[in-house]
């Protein structure tokens, strides 16, 4: 698990307790050349996070509703944690919110399920600090042609 591709723009862990929906979040950020990591509830995620050779994770994709520990129980851990809390998070979820995540202390924009891989790209792109670049377009033309989501359903 420590190993990172020199050509990957680094690693990005995906909290999701539907792991489905967590392999079509892995397989299209690994098509853009991401590294990604998953846990299926916030103390996986913390396992991850706090493992020595875990590669850098420069963004987390965190999924509010779960059983165990939640994505709020989650953001909690992660402020009170001077190294963690710098990580940036992006949250999904099926809940209906206004404006950003910024109130729960989420990075980024608030991505509602189902989200597209052009939403999902952009947002993991603005987290780690990539800005639209034409090694992008591809990508995103295959989003428009392709797959419409990326979720097909909400949180339980």
């Amino acid at each position: 698990m420590g190993y990172v591709d020199p050509k990957s723009r680094g690693a990005v862990l995906v909290v999701d307790d539907d792991a489905d929906l967590r392999a079509l979040l892995r397989e299209a950020l690994e098509y853009i050349r991401y590294y990604v990591l998953e846990a299926d509830d916030g103390k996986g995620a913390l396992d991850i996070l706090r493992l020595t050779d875990t590669p850098l994770v420069r963004v987390i994709i965190l999924d509010l509703m779960m059983p165990g520990m939640s994505g709020w129980e989650l953001i909690e851990t992660l402020h009170r944690d001077p190294m963690l809390s710098q990580i940036p998070v992006v949250v999904m979820s099926a809940a209906s919110v206004h404006g950003d995540a910024s109130g729960i202390g989420a990075t980024m924009s608030w991505l509602r399920k189902p989200f597209g891989e052009e939403e999902l790209f952009a947002a993991v792109n603005d987290a780690v600090g990539y800005s639209s670049r034409s090694e992008d377009d591809g990508v995103r033309s295959r989003a428009k042609a392709g797959r419409e989501s990326v979720s097909s359903h909400p949180d339980r």
